[in-house]
């Protein structure tokens, strides 16, 4: 099984609405796959952030209520490596850029581009940045930012940004995805200012659930 090195070199995150600088990885333990107890991997990024709801909202393409019925280990995982130049042959492969394909259903559109067909109903793939890696035959997830994946079964809130290739993809990180049940948010990392992050993530949704109050009741029941 490959080796991996523990730096995270260009991402093209960038390209998903997400600018990742250069960063060490750092490794904690954490069961925040339920029962499958996945080692996480926690990398530092730049983004742009939102602290206030009603910027989010004006950035985002689309914004929408919507759930999933796919675990996370089973969604499709896609992690490129870096190839190794000559210089490092030996060195184990790096990183270059990793994500998550979520597939969900759309059961509100809170807003959508014109051009956009996105309907009740509909069924979509999103990218999280979030992903699973394989080291010494074990799985490990790996983060950005310690972004917690969308939970099998539970409804969101998602603001929603599209990419160069169409895609949509989370944006604000852990403030982008505002679960309607009841969530605990994991911080696996406190380093770069994350000590008040849990607060930020209440404050925002709650302003979440006050915009959206009347779209929230309806798809309750759903």
């Amino acid at each position: 099984m490959r080796k991996i090195q523990l730096f995270l070199l260009v991402s093209s995150f960038s390209l998903l609405a997400f600018a990742c600088s250069n960063s060490i990885i750092e490794k904690n333990n954490s069961d925040s796959v339920g029962k499958d107890n996945i080692e996480t991997v926690v990398t530092h990024g730049n983004y742009k952030e939102f602290d206030k709801e009603n910027n989010l909202f004006d950035d985002a393409d689309l914004v929408v209520i919507a759930t999933t019925d796919s675990k996370f280990v089973d969604r499709e995982h896609v992690v490129k490596y870096a190839d190794p130049d000559t210089a490092g042959a030996d060195l184990p492969q790096a990183i270059e850029d990793f994500y998550t394909k979520t597939p969900i259903k759309v059961l509100k559109v809170l807003k959508s581009p014109a051009s956009a067909t996105i309907t009740e109903n509909k069924e979509m793939k999103i990218i999280e940045p979030v992903s699973l890696i394989e080291e010494d035959a074990k799985s490990k997830k790996i983060s950005i930012e310690n972004y917690n994946e969308i939970k099998q079964g539970e409804k969101y809130v998602l603001y929603l940004k599209q990419n160069t290739y169409g895609d949509y993809s989370v944006i604000n990180m852990n403030n982008g995805r505002f679960s309607l049940e009841s969530e605990e948010i994991i911080i696996n990392s406190l380093d770069h200012g994350h000590e008040n992050d849990i607060e930020k993530h209440n404050e925002l949704k709650q302003s979440v659930e006050e915009r959206f109050k009347s779209e929230i009741e309806e798809v309750k029941d759903m």
